[in-house]
């Protein structure tokens, strides 16, 4: 079987596609997006041009990723550009720039899963582009089990097939890049596949796309929103700041705020499993924690107020203050957010605690709202999604453990784990010598280690003005 087709850009200028479909067309493969992540400028005209007549659409990304978080990103602009469009072919990785010759081969089949991960996940099926000598001699071999689809052709091309350079591999030949036909101006590349898209609309090298349950989709959206924010966490090369923060569209993410970690992480969650629709009303409508009850318009409800305590939160709710602050659950006990700025002038956590995760704690300012992603009016029937992995994974943070568990302190500490304890003294009401409120200033001075005691004393604990493990147990338990 050989279907023919062609693959075209915006070097290909206009391009009449009636003219096209009539001379015979069983496919294009379309340029989605640029150097810079940009859309191809002619994406949007010659993908209506092939629907409309009737010449099943693949898409292709040429990547110049060098490393696993750049080429994540570039499947995201790719879902993000696709915008739910229906592809009858793969979304092509064209993975050849010369960034990438000396990548390490595991470092690149890194790469190859990370960006198809995101794109199986939302829908689409997946496969590689690539120059046949770079197939033999670049391209890892756990990658050739995917479809990949070959360029080689000859230097004095006429834009004929030349049967002794066929290559030995692939569901795909690129043959020719200076072909010539009707309705296209100028040169063009010319392919054969030999694999039928249209007639297995349902298979994925082998692997079936099923539809997953709405349940499994809500799981796994919530499971990619908890894992990106907790990686953050255990990245020290994030900080926080309210004036330079990543929100949404950042090519090389630094600094998050307490809202912008939140809302980023669900938005590409959302872009990862399919949901773009969701995905973009987080854009427009979600930016600070002042209008993130908006989030009740995209598959979210708030399932408590004004909460004082956390036995009933779960994995993925948002811990929310519409007026300071906001935290992401990793499960029933502990929370990931973007605290508070060490005072520092870069965008780097210089010691973890800025962005980190830690036990949950009543928030001096009291929590208003919890928010939790349950898919509330979201159609997923059109929705599929690849079933080779399971759709919920465990999240622990590197090394097995939380990156910020509290220390015990004493007198005279300096450090988070004495903010953590004035927080949560202030929030239930104990005050220092002077009656007044705790000063969240991270050191144990007087005032804080005169309320420990008083909390000691109110709780039968031994009150020896010291937070050691007992103490710990009981402030968090409550």
């Amino acid at each position: 079987m050989e279907i023919k087709g062609i693959d075209v850009s915006r070097w290909n200028g206009v391009i009449d596609w009636p003219t096209v479909a009539n001379y015979g067309m069983g496919f294009a493969i379309l340029r989605i997006t640029e150097k810079g992540n940009v859309i191809d400028s002619t994406f949007e005209v010659n993908y209506k041009g092939c629907t409309a007549n009737n010449i099943p659409v693949g898409v292709y990304k040429y990547s110049y990723a060098a490393n696993v978080s750049e080429i994540q990103y570039e499947a995201r602009k790719v879902i993000e550009a696709l915008n739910g469009r229906k592809l009858d072919y793969p979304v092509f990785l064209d993975i050849e720039d010369e960034c990438q010759e000396k990548l390490s081969k595991s470092l690149m089949m890194q790469m190859i899963d990370a960006f198809r991960e995101i794109i199986i996940k939302a829908g689409y099926k997946f496969g590689i582009y690539c120059g046949y000598y770079w197939y033999q001699y670049q391209l890892p071999d756990g990658a050739k089990k995917y479809d990949c689809w070959l360029a080689a052709y000859p230097s004095q091309d006429d834009g004929t097939m030349q049967i002794r350079l066929k290559p030995a591999a692939g569901i795909g030949w690129q043959y020719s890049s200076k072909a010539t036909i009707p309705g296209i101006s100028g040169k063009v590349d010319r392919n054969v596949f030999y694999k039928d898209y249209t007639a297995t609309k349902n298979e994925n090298k082998g692997e079936d796309t099923v539809k997953k349950t709405k349940l499994q989709i809500i799981h796994a959206i919530i499971h990619d929103a908890v894992e990106f924010a907790v990686n953050i966490a255990n990245d020290n090369n994030h900080g926080y700041s309210q004036r330079i923060r990543s929100l949404y569209e950042i090519d090389d993410p630094k600094s998050f705020d307490c809202s912008s970690l939140a809302c980023t992480a669900y938005y590409y969650a959302f872009l990862k499993n399919g949901l773009t629709t969701q995905a973009r009303y987080l854009k427009e409508h979600c930016s600070y924690t002042g209008n993130m009850l908006n989030m009740c318009n995209c598959g979210f409800e708030i399932v408590a107020r004004n909460q004082t305590a956390h036995s009933q939160m779960q994995k993925g709710d948002l811990e929310l203050n519409t007026t300071y602050h906001v935290a992401v659950a990793i499960d029933k006990d502990n929370i990931v957010h973007a605290r508070s700025s060490e005072g520092t002038t870069d965008t780097k956590d210089n010691s973890g605690n800025e962005i980190r995760t830690q036990p949950w704690y009543l928030y001096s300012h009291g929590w208003t709202h919890r928010l939790r992603f349950t898919g509330n009016g979201i159609d997923f029937t059109a929705l599929t999604t690849d079933t080779d992995k399971p759709a919920v994974k465990p999240t622990t943070p590197t090394g097995g453990k939380y990156m910020f568990e509290p220390k015990t302190v004493k007198a005279g500490d300096k450090n988070t784990s004495v903010l953590l304890l004035q927080e949560i003294l202030r929030a239930r009401g104990f005050k220092g010598k002077d009656k007044k409120e705790l000063d969240l200033d991270r050191s144990a001075g007087d005032n804080t280690i005169y309320a420990l005691k008083q909390y000691q004393k109110s709780r039968g604990l031994e009150a020896d003005g010291i937070c050691g493990t007992a103490t710990w147990n009981d402030l968090i338990a409550i």
